[in-house]
């Protein structure tokens, strides 16, 4: 347990670091960060604009109004199976997720990009809002599958799924034209350093029922 902890900590430590770097290179207009973009940008070039229709649809499920919805029916299906104490952890990153991204975004305030938007898209740029979303709602969903599912193969092809849906949650801000990838890299790494410490936090108090019956 000791080593499993250690390496969370460790995973922490460096998503926060990353997540400085970028911070850093974005609010002094390093070079490095405008490379970084243009090279991830170029790599989505050949998606246009054949999945325009699946990636203007897709992205609307990280908009506030949605995802809320979403989270709000899980909450009650994981309080309705007497599983309660999941549905704290994940409204708690949730909240968790939401203030800290706005916090940044009001700090930093990068401008969208100004490339041609494919869907109406308003306030600052860094970090991605959606992408930190992604990684809240579907990391949590990660970690509850894992535990709640005991059936191998649907095991796995949960945490397959919820970790593809993450990722195009992502890449649809990039399609979209509304952030740049130094904005979705940045929401990912705080979001993934933010559910990993409250994850450390919650095993050792209020999920230890859940977990000690499996």
């Amino acid at each position: 347990m000791k080593k499993h902890d250690a390496l969370l900590v460790s995973l922490v430590i460096l998503c926060y670091i990353i997540f400085s770097g970028f911070y850093w290179g974005v609010t002094q207009h390093a070079t490095w960060i405008h490379q970084y973009d243009n090279l991830i940008y170029g790599w989505l070039k050949p998606l246009h604009p054949n999945s325009t229709p699946f990636f203007t649809l897709y992205t609307k499920i990280g908009n506030p109004a949605v995802i809320s919805t979403i989270t709000l029916i899980v909450i009650l299906v994981l309080i309705a199976i007497k599983h309660w104490r999941w549905s704290v952890f994940l409204t708690i990153n949730m909240i968790i997720g939401n203030l800290i991204n706005h916090l940044v975004k009001s700090i930093v305030q990068r401008p969208r990009p100004s490339l041609p938007h494919l869907v109406v898209e308003t306030g600052y740029s860094f970090p991605s809002g959606h992408a930190t979303a992604a990684v809240m709602f579907f990391g949590s969903l990660i970690l509850i599958g894992h535990y709640l599912i005991k059936q191998r193969s649907w095991h796995h092809l949960w945490i397959t799924l919820m970790l593809l849906m993450l990722l195009l949650l992502g890449i649809s801000r990039l399609y979209v034209q509304v952030h740049y990838p130094s904005d979705v890299t940045a929401g990912f790494l705080l979001a993934l350093g933010n559910l990993t410490v409250h994850w450390l936090i919650a095993v050792k108090t209020y999920l230890k029922p859940e977990l000690s019956d499996q």
